[in-house]
C-alpha cells in the first residue's frame, strides 16, 4: 500500500474522531444527569486526544491533517444526535450516542479490513480501535441498563 493510501485511511479516521468529539460535546451539553455529562465530556476529550495522535502521525508522514467530516453517513449520524438531543431525555441522548459509536466502530473496522495496511499502522489503528470499541460497548451497555430500568 502506498503512503497516500495509508494517509487517506488515517484522514478518514481523523474525521471519524473529530465528528465523535463534537457529537459527545453536544451530548454532554444536553444530558441532564451529572454522571452522563461527565461521561460524554470524557469521551469528547478521548476523541480529541486520539485525533491529536493521528494528526501527529500524519504530520510525521508529511501529510497535512484535514480533520473534516469523513463522510455524509457519520456526519448525519452526529447531526441526528444533536437534533434529537434538543428536548430529549437522557435515554434518548445515550441511544443517539450509541448510534454514533456504531458508525465509529464500523469506520475503524473498515480500515482494519484493509489487507495491505502496513504492520506498524495496523498496530496503531488497532490500539485506537480498542479504545473506541470499549467506549461503544460501555455506552451500549448503559443504554440497555436504562431500557431495563424503564420497564
Amino acid at each position: 500500500m502506498d503512503t497516500k493510501a495509508v494517509t487517506d485511511k488515517l484522514q478518514y479516521l481523523l474525521g471519524t474522531l473529530r465528528d465523535g468529539q463534537n457529537g459527545f460535546k453536544d451530548a454532554a451539553d444536553h444530558a441532564t444527569a451529572a454522571d452522563l455529562k461527565t461521561l460524554f465530556t470524557e469521551r469528547s476529550a478521548q476523541r480529541a486526544a486520539l485525533a491529536a495522535d493521528i494528526e501527529q502521525k500524519l504530520i510525521a508522514m508529511g501529510e497535512q491533517p484535514r480533520g473534516g467530516s469523513v463522510g455524509a453517513a457519520l456526519h448525519r449520524t452526529w447531526l441526528n444526535v444533536r437534533d434529537t438531543l434538543t428536548g430529549s431525555d437522557d435515554y434518548a441522548v445515550v441511544a443517539e450516542c450509541e448510534r454514533g459509536e456504531d458508525v465509529a466502530v464500523s469506520n475503524y473496522q473498515d480500515v482494519l479490513n484493509e489487507t495491505e495496511l502496513p504492520a506498524d499502522i495496523r498496530a496503531y489503528v488497532e490500539a485506537q480501535y480498542t479504545q473506541v470499541k470499549a467506549s461503544h460497548d460501555q455506552i451500549r451497555d448503559l443504554k440497555h441498563k436504562m431500557e431495563a430500568a424503564k420497564q
